[in-house]
């Protein structure tokens, strides 16, 4: 039988350890509360109801056992609290369950199945509350540890099932996943010891179950791990969701370029044929202005196209000339409108060779060369295109400078930003810039900008690591 004094020390063992275990479930809560109108996800607002219950449970839980080691204060408020700390308990265990099926299946309880669960926990939380008045001479077996081990029971069987149901679904390599049903099977498992102390503490008045300050640690252990796995998990999911999401995206957009370059290729065709045949002026004139629309929308596609290309290119680091690769882009660009009035200056030396991904870094200065000629300013006699190679350590500093139109200072945080144009009468799709931040992103770089309106820009393109010895 549990005299006073065993029962003075199971609650000076426990008082610490349950109110460490409250502050964290409410945390976790909120936690979960936060993500749950993040992402509108109804599992995770069942979850998050869950742990505010056990909390509820633990603080309910006190202050049964204080009024219990109390004997001055009456059994009335004991059977209260009593009552009160097996509902939250059982809620926490139903909350658990619902949304562990709401993840699962993808579909909530009805009102009817969720009036039954609710019903079912009243009256258990009401029959354990007064099963002491029955036999009250028994010190604290039927007024607390008869209740203490019903709830374990349901708890333990509980978390034991949504572990082993969480352990089916889902990507089997989720850390977060294996995290989760891990805990939620050893929590199960330490309820049911629990359970099974009760049990014998029931019909063997000389058995004592041990409380010390090593299984409150184990509790707050497993809670823990518990609520890390449920966050690790939730984000692992979200970005399968969207790397998912991402993939069908830039699928999506490179079949449609490519799909639509080929009518509107045709159209170009029909227009060069149209120029061709219509004689009067006004008529040559409305064709040359389709040409310059279609044009553009061409570019749009291909800039799309030159974007999904981009990300799905695989990094692949080679040695080479800056001078080889300022000749490819040269080639690509020489035939751009206005491109033969703007002066080349480039001298290229034997130490100007480097190590990184080409065909990126050729996608990041074709498009700071193709923008300055785009932007060049056709009322300077002396036009040009500067190119700059400087080592610093084992960074490659790359700079692409022009005395063309310039940039506007309110505008050029926002050029490298996806289809931003700093004027409605800005040529292009708005994706250049863009593009040259991804594939700088992608080897490991970076870029700058210093602009002035009228007088020009520079651009400066810095390579971690990717200078090379001429020995090496």
């Amino acid at each position: 039988m549990i005299n006073q004094s065993i029962f003075d020390q199971y609650f000076d063992s426990i008082v610490i350890s349950y109110s460490g275990q409250a502050v964290w479930s409410i945390g976790l809560a909120l936690i979960l509360w936060y993500f749950f109108n993040l992402y509108q996800r109804k599992h995770l607002k069942l979850w998050s109801y869950s742990w505010l219950a056990f909390a509820t449970y633990i603080i309910f839980a006190l202050i049964t056992l204080y009024f219990a080691k109390n004997d001055n204060s009456g059994p009335f408020w004991q059977n209260i609290f009593t009552f009160l700390f097996q509902i939250a308990g059982l809620m926490q265990v139903v909350w658990l369950l619902q949304g562990t099926y709401h993840l699962i299946q993808r579909k909530s309880l009805t009102l009817k199945q969720e009036y039954i669960q609710y019903t079912v926990i009243i009256l258990i939380a009401l029959f354990t509350s007064i099963f002491h008045l029955f036999k009250q001479n028994d010190g604290h077996i039927y007024s607390l540890v008869i209740p203490f081990t019903i709830k374990s029971l349901i708890v333990g069987s509980s978390f034991v099932f949504a572990g082993i149901q969480i352990m089916r679904i889902g990507r089997r390599d989720a850390v977060g996943k294996k995290l989760l049903w891990i805990a939620f099977l050893l929590y199960g498992f330490e309820n049911l010891n629990y359970t099974l102390g009760g049990i014998y503490m029931i019909f063997d008045e000389n058995f004592i179950l041990e409380l010390d300050y090593t299984l409150g640690v184990i509790d707050f252990l497993l809670l823990s791990f518990i609520g890390i796995g449920m966050i690790i998990w939730l984000l692992e999911e979200e970005r399968s969701a969207l790397e998912k999401t991402n993939r069908e995206l830039d699928s999506f957009l490179y079949s449609t370029s490519h799909d639509l370059r080929a009518p509107v290729a045709s159209l170009l065709g029909l227009i060069n044929i149209a120029k061709h045949d219509i004689k009067d002026e006004s008529g040559q004139q409305y064709v040359k202005m389709m040409e310059e629309r279609v044009k553009k929308l061409d570019h749009i596609f291909s800039d799309i196209l030159n974007y999904s290309r981009n990300i799905k290119t695989e990094i692949s680091l080679k040695t080479f000339r800056l001078g080889e690769m300022v000749e490819d882009v040269i080639t690509d660009v020489k035939f751009n409108q206005g491109a033969d009035s703007i002066r080349l200056d480039y001298d290229e030396q034997i130490h100007h060779i480097l190590k990184t991904d080409y065909y990126q870094l050729k996608v990041v200065l074709g498009n700071l060369i193709s923008n300055a000629v785009k932007y060049h300013d056709a009322k300077k006699p002396d036009q040009y295109i500067a190119i700059r190679f400087e080592r610093l350590g084992r960074d490659v500093h790359i700079s692409v400078e022009d005395n063309g139109t310039g940039i506007a200072p309110e505008s050029q945080h926002k050029v490298f930003d996806m289809f931003y144009r700093a004027t409605s009468e800005a040529e292009g799709s708005g994706l250049g810039l863009f593009i040259v931040q991804q594939a700088l992103e992608k080897i490991n770089a970076r870029i700058t900008l210093v602009s002035e309106l009228g007088k020009g820009s520079i651009f400066k393109v810095i390579i971690e690591n990717a200078g090379v010895n001429l020995d090496e």
